[in-house]
């Protein structure tokens, strides 16, 4: 996450300032590079650069762990930044702007049951790594082509069978 400013008349002041947003990037489908705004932040005129910095730091660190203690955020003295963050996020979580996991009372049974609507659920934001992309790493990390190359086997050989078996596995039946 990263501050993105755009320069326009604070109507509270009249004074031209830079409006900020609270913004991802990541690649679509097509592999363009797109961005998601997270956060409309507002008119931050009173902060430094420092300041800014620290708050993006913590942010990042905040929701990519979302309360998680196995990770310690970054830390800060500044109380109007610590405020900011908590502001922040407590907005983002309040728009549903990230993914949390809402604390729920126990029930009176003491088990806990949950509905949920199967059609409501959407994500947007789906990443897989691959089953090709995985083998071809192991096959990269098990050294297997300067195995086979010991062995013996021409260069074209090796790259075969490298993307066989990294390839579909219907592929390999076909032939």
């Amino acid at each position: 996450m990263y501050f993105k400013v755009s320069m326009r008349t604070n109507p509270a002041t009249g004074v031209y300032s830079g409006y900020y947003r609270i913004v991802e990037s990541y690649r679509n489908c097509d592999g363009r590079v797109c961005h998601r705004t997270f956060l409309n932040a507002g008119y931050l005129d009173e902060l430094t650069t420092d300041q800014l910095n620290l708050i993006k730091k913590i942010l990042t660190s905040k929701v990519n762990n979302h309360g998680s203690t196995l990770f310690e955020l970054p830390y800060t003295d500044d109380a109007k930044v610590s405020s900011l963050v908590d502001k922040f996020y407590g907005r983002m979580v309040a728009e549903k702007r990230i993914d949390v996991l809402v604390e729920k009372k126990p029930s009176k049974s003491g088990k806990d049951i949950q509905a949920i609507d199967i059609n409501s659920i959407r994500n947007k934001d789906v990443r897989e790594i691959g089953a090709e992309w995985m083998s071809y790493q192991a096959i990269g990390q098990l050294q297997i082509a300067s195995f086979l190359e010991r062995q013996g086997w021409s260069h074209d050989d090796i790259k075969l069978a490298k993307a066989i078996s990294s390839a579909d596995p219907f592929i390999r039946h076909r032939s």
